[in-house]
């Protein structure tokens, strides 16, 4: 089972582009609380990049900005890449499903 769940604040104002082929693709940075308080007693935050395709992508560029909050599903796919002759493997968020909570 590949499955995330993430609730958080969209960081910027999220931007439409389109493959070549003519889907349609956004992708966001979400911060997202962690569930513990640090040393000095305030909560620290991640910055998680979610890719999100199609009318995901385009319902949320029509009716999100910077700030909104929202609960993402979801799973993880691998982007291979290159580097000095060896191949590694980059973990990508990808949006099935985005509910608006503020």
């Amino acid at each position: 089972m590949n499955l995330f769940g993430l609730v958080g604040e969209i960081h910027k104002k999220p931007i439409l582009k389109e493959t070549s082929t003519g889907i349609k693709v956004a992708d966001i940075t979400l911060k997202v609380q962690r569930p513990f308080v640090s040393s000095d007693g305030t909560y620290e935050y991640d910055f998680i990049q979610v890719e999100l395709w199609r009318g995901i992508a385009e319902t949320l560029c029509n009716v999100a900005d910077s700030g909104t909050w929202v609960s993402i599903k979801g799973r993880i796919a691998s982007k291979p890449y290159e580097k000095e002759g060896n191949q590694y493997y980059f973990p990508t968020f990808i949006a099935e499903s985005v509910k608006y909570i503020k």
